[in-house]
């Protein structure tokens, strides 16, 4: 009877122990890719709906709080006078955007505007957009 015993309660142990074993994690294995990395760049196409043109800028790595990095090709000076020349993307709080050359100087100053577009309200007379190309 004591044989059959601790052969028994050998048994409920490895059962107990084998159980134990395969055990799901206790942490959600599931990977969620749903916010964007901090790094990852937006590219635009410019539009100029008066002289009928348009070109491509990416909005970059951040630089501050409220700025990013800002480039735009050699063919946007044709979009708008400068936007070559553009270097920052700076948000300024107000629901207004302005994009700014090497010394500082804004070049547009956006604001949100319908759908995935901004809409240049500073100086009054630039009729420029920027449609989110990504």
């Amino acid at each position: 009877m004591k044989t059959l015993t601790i052969a028994a309660l050998a048994a409920v142990v490895s059962l107990g122990l084998w159980a134990a074993r395969d055990r799901a994690p206790d942490v959600d294995p599931m990977v969620s890719g749903s916010i964007p990395s901090p790094s990852a760049g937006h590219s635009y196409t410019i539009t100029n709906a008066v002289a009928k043109t348009a070109c491509l800028a990416e909005r970059g790595a951040a630089i501050s709080g409220r700025s990013t990095r800002f480039t735009a090709g050699s063919d946007c000076d044709a979009v708008w006078p400068g936007l070559a020349g553009a270097r920052t993307w700076t948000q300024n709080g107000d629901g207004t955007v302005d994009v700014l050359d090497a010394r500082g100087e804004p070049l547009l100053t956006v604001v949100d505007g319908d759908g995935l577009a901004y809409e240049a309200v500073e100086p009054a007379d630039a009729m420029v957009t920027f449609i989110a190309a990504d």
